[in-house]
């Protein structure tokens, strides 16, 4: 396989923001991705505050990063509470969404399969 030297490395800048009603979403790898793959979405993820997340599910593992900011998840009925440099596992099949209060929370999240997010 040859690999195209100038798709390797990006800046979070160079991704197009994808805004839904929730939050905005830099998508650098999936099926939006700045490098469109199959089998891995990666990317970065904004909640404005005084937000909550549509709840959703994956079929797959989800881990997540508090990059900043704090708020809370809930994932199945119990709620928790998230702030920076937390990691978060969230297993497949299992419904989960975040909610902000007075500060806006981005996290970094990582999964696989082959999983479009529309909404």
């Amino acid at each position: 396989m040859k690999i195209k030297e100038s798709g390797l490395i990006f800046n979070l800048k160079d991704i197009t923001k994808k805004t839904f009603d929730d939050r905005w979403v830099k998508f650098a790898f999936g099926p939006l991705g700045k490098i469109e793959t199959k089998n891995l979405n990666l990317g970065v993820v904004n909640f404005d505050p005084g937000k909550e997340a549509l709840n959703h599910r994956h079929d797959v593992d989800e881990a997540l990063f508090v990059l900043s900011g704090n708020g809370k998840i809930k994932i199945c009925s119990k709620v928790y509470d998230i702030k920076r440099n937390d990691f978060i596992h969230i297993p497949g099949k299992t419904d989960h969404c975040i909610m902000t209060g007075k500060n806006k929370v981005k996290i970094l999240f990582i999964f696989g399969g082959n999983i479009l997010i529309d909404r």
